[in-house]
C-alpha cells in the first residue's frame, strides 16, 4: 500500500488542486505532532484513500512518509482508534473502520434505570457458567465477601451493528439467588432483574467503582487489542434493602471504548 504523501505535496486552500505549496518550518515541526498527523490522516480516509475494510499502512511506512518516530506515529493512530476510525489489531495490522469519528460506547447514568438500559443495549456471549467461592485475592475491590459460595457468568459483551467487542464481562450472583437458566441464556434483560424478580429482591442501591487499569493479556485477544494496552474496570456491587449483597459484577473495557456521563443534580 502507497504511504501518504508529504504534507509539502497537499494543495491550500484557494490554489489548484495537485499544486504544491512552499511548507514553512512551523508547519513542519506542527506536522510531526501526533494530533497534526491524525488529522491528516483523518482527511485522507475521509476523502476516500483508504476505504473502510482496507488495510491501513504499517506504522514503518507512515513513520518514513512524516519523518518522525514510532511514538509519534502510535500516538496518532491511537487517536484515530478512540475515534473509532480505525482498528488494531494484534499481529492482524491495521483496518480501517470508518471515514467519519465515530462515537465510542457513552453510558449516561441518571439513575437505576440506566443500568437497565446498558444492558439491552449490548449482547453478552456467555462463555463460563459454575459456582465459585469468593476469596481475599479476588480482583474485585469489594470487602466483606470472602467465603462466600457465588454463580458465576463471564463472557463477552458486544455493541453495535455490526456487532463490535466491548468489553470482557463477570458477574457473580450469590448463592440462593441463582437466575433461571434459560431466561439466562436468552440474555433480553439484565441479570440482576431477573434476580429481583424470580426471588422477591428490593434493590436498596448499587454501589459503583471505576478504575483505570492495563488489559489483562488473556482478554487482549478476545477485544482485539495489544497486550497491555490502558483500560477501565467498571466494578459494581448490588444490594438489597436487607443489606445483603446479592450481585458483584465487573466489566474490563479497553479505555478507548467506554466513556460514563454522569449528571449529579443539585438538592432542593
Amino acid at each position: 500500500m502507497t504511504p501518504p504523501k508529504p504534507a509539502a505535496e497537499k494543495p491550500s486552500a484557494g490554489k489548484v488542486r495537485g499544486e504544491p505549496r512552499e511548507e514553512s518550518r512551523e508547519e513542519s515541526r506542527e506536522e510531526s505532532r501526533p494530533a497534526a498527523i491524525a488529522a491528516r490522516l483523518r482527511r485522507d480516509i475521509a476523502s476516500g484513500r483508504y476505504a473502510p475494510g482496507e488495510p491501513f499502512p504499517a506504522e514503518k511506512e507512515l513513520q518514513e512518509a512524516f519523518g518522525v518516530g514510532r511514538h509519534t506515529i502510535r500516538e496518532a493512530l491511537k487517536v484515530l482508534a478512540e475515534q473509532g476510525m480505525i482498528e488494531r489489531r494484534r499481529k492482524a495490522g491495521t483496518t480501517v473502520l470508518a471515514r467519519e469519528p465515530v462515537a465510542r460506547y457513552v453510558h449516561s447514568l441518571r439513575d437505576i434505570r440506566g443500568l437497565l438500559d446498558y444492558a439491552t443495549s449490548t449482547v453478552l456471549d456467555i462463555r463460563h457458567e459454575g459456582h465459585v467461592t469468593w476469596s481475599d485475592d479476588t480482583a474485585l475491590p469489594f470487602a466483606g465477601l470472602s467465603g462466600v459460595r457465588w454463580f458465576r457468568i463471564a463472557g463477552l459483551r458486544s455493541s453495535g451493528s455490526p456487532a463490535r467487542p466491548l468489553c470482557w464481562s463477570e458477574i457473580l450472583v450469590r448463592e440462593g439467588f441463582e437466575p433461571d437458566r434459560a431466561e439466562l441464556r436468552r440474555g433480553d434483560r439484565p441479570v440482576y432483574e431477573q434476580v429481583m424478580e424470580q426471588h422477591g429482591v428490593r434493590l436498596d442501591h448499587v454501589e459503583q467503582i471505576i478504575e483505570a487499569t492495563t488489559l489483562p493479556a488473556r482478554f487482549s485477544e478476545l477485544l482485539d487489542v495489544e497486550e497491555g494496552s490502558a483500560a477501565l474496570a467498571v466494578s459494581r456491587r448490588y444490594v438489597a434493602q436487607s443489606g445483603e449483597t446479592f450481585e458483584v459484577s465487573q466489566n474490563i473495557y479497553p479505555a478507548e471504548r467506554y466513556s460514563v456521563r454522569t449528571v449529579l443534580r443539585q438538592r432542593i
